[in-house]
């Protein structure tokens, strides 16, 4: 399929004065080398972590006195986890491989798709869906905004959308695109295309951050398409930044009005969605920001609705060790 774009330019800048940040709080910090990747939030407020160089799904209590990380399951043959979204209530979709982490690429054929049901009184329940043959990555997750057979992930690698039948395991490519696409190497950071996706209605959002963009794009009930895909804000033009914004996930806001997304190398933007005012506010902090990863909104009550939970990938001690990797809580 031939692609082609609507740019649509923001009718009104963001003043570049920077407005305070809003209150951020230290939920949890993991131990050395643990490379934090994606987050998803249960209805009783429980954060779900994953982390690609770890083969464990973690859980962690935001609102205890003392959080902390409980490994939920351990996913042996495999290395890490990365994409993790909710599929039906309390049932959750999660990717794992065996990754290499300094390229951000599977092992060809590792990728499994699993899910994680805690609707039962035994305990969450854990089901291999399906092993994915023929990519290396599967990023973002999110579950088809009108289909509910389906999940979508991003393909950093190859730049597409693919979908999986959350029935029959089935899956194959629902569409690609150049404006998906990475555009050079790990060691050029250029290496992740369409990385973070979330959908509302029948609109997929996403992020390329190879490209440097955060569009969308209207889809069908099998995932394809109707019409151009749209770039909504570029990362470059983030006010009071150096230009050195590198979009990752994304999280929309209740009412669907705001998209933020965890932005590298210590940022979380705001990216206004109504109508043509795509105006960015940037929130920046260099000590508890620190590669962010993946976003989302709390659960549970209208407080943690407006909690932004942000996980860090961490940074690398001169001896090359990941640290303070973890979870913030951003107080909008």
């Amino acid at each position: 399929m031939r692609s082609s774009i609507t740019l649509f330019l923001a009718s009104a800048v963001m003043a570049q004065a920077v407005s305070p940040n809003p209150p951020i709080r230290n939920i949890f910090t993991f131990p050395r080398n643990h490379f934090i990747e994606n987050i998803a939030v249960r209805s009783n407020s429980q954060l779900l972590v994953t982390s690609m160089s770890v083969p464990h799904l973690f859980a962690i209590d935001p609102n205890a006195a003392v959080p902390n990380a409980t490994i939920i399951h351990t996913f042996t043959n495999s290395t890490g986890l990365a994409g993790i979204a909710e599929i039906t209530p309390d049932v959750f979709a999660l990717v794992t491989g065996t990754w290499d982490l300094a390229n951000t690429r599977a092992e060809l054929g590792s990728l499994a798709v699993w899910k994680v049901n805690f609707n039962s009184l035994a305990g969450p329940q854990v089901s291999f869906l399906t092993q994915i043959a023929n990519s290396t990555i599967f990023n973002g997750l999110v579950r088809h905004p009108t289909n509910p057979r389906l999940l979508l992930a991003a393909d950093s690698a190859i730049g597409a959308v693919w979908k999986v039948d959350l029935l029959t395991g089935t899956y194959g490519v629902a569409f690609s695109s150049p404006l998906l696409t990475p555009t050079g190497t790990a060691m050029e950071g250029l290496h992740l295309g369409i990385n973070g996706l979330t959908a509302r209605g029948n609109t997929l959002y996403f992020t390329n951050s190879a490209q440097k963009f955060f569009g969308k794009v209207t889809i069908n009930w099998e995932g394809v398409p109707t019409g151009p895909i749209q770039i909504i804000s570029n990362s470059t033009a983030a006010p009071g930044t150096p230009g050195n914004v590198v979009y990752d996930d994304i999280a929309l806001d209740r009412k669907g009005k705001v998209a933020w997304i965890a932005s590298h190398p210590d940022y979380a933007v705001g990216v206004r969605l109504n109508g043509n005012n795509h105006a960015q506010r940037v929130i920046q902090n260099s000590t508890l920001l620190l590669n962010p990863t993946a976003a989302a909104f709390g659960r549970g009550s209208r407080k943690e609705e407006r909690t932004l939970y942000i996980t860090n990938g961490g940074e690398f001690t001169p001896e090359f060790d990941l640290i303070n990797e973890g979870v913030v809580a951003i107080d909008l």
